[in-house]
């Protein structure tokens, strides 16, 4: 069983909250919110190093937890859970470059925690899209979030 990671643009934590309590945790995408279903990119450590690829600094997500409240030290919790990814990052995918998706998609391929599973053409469609979801996020002054269930 693999861990599933929805990547959604939404306008604040207090709408996101609000749907996750009135749907029983059901991911909001897409029926709601626009996003990007993904399986195996996690946002603290895949996606940390797509961004430390763009930056060519040490890479970083911002993520913080929107829901479900106090569950960051429950170690029995079985999810779901929410996180928002930080602006910073928000803007970093934004800003990518459709000439770079190539390169950055052949580097992301060969991380360790991909093992090879996927390959530079499926990331770098996964790269153009998240580009494109951050930037109308941006565009419109939301965040960008992550909906997380194992």
């Amino acid at each position: 069983m693999g861990v599933l990671y929805d990547y959604f643009r939404a306008p604040g934590p207090a709408e996101v909250r609000a749907h996750m309590d009135a749907h029983e945790a059901s991911s909001p995408v897409p029926e709601v919110y626009e996003g990007v279903g993904l399986k195996m990119i996690d946002p603290a450590v895949c996606l940390a190093q797509l961004i430390g690829f763009v930056t060519g600094g040490p890479g970083g997500s911002g993520e913080l937890l929107v829901w479900p409240a106090g569950t960051e030290a429950d170690g029995d919790y079985p999810g779901p859970w929410v996180t928002v990814l930080g602006d910073e990052a928000r803007d970093v995918l934004a800003g990518i470059p459709a000439e770079r998706v190539p390169e950055l998609a052949g580097r992301w391929s060969g991380i360790e925690e991909f093992g090879g599973f996927l390959d530079a053409d499926f990331l770098g469609e996964v790269i153009t899209d998240l580009a494109g979801l951050a930037a109308r996020a941006r565009e419109r002054h939301e965040s960008i979030y992550c909906w997380i269930c194992l």
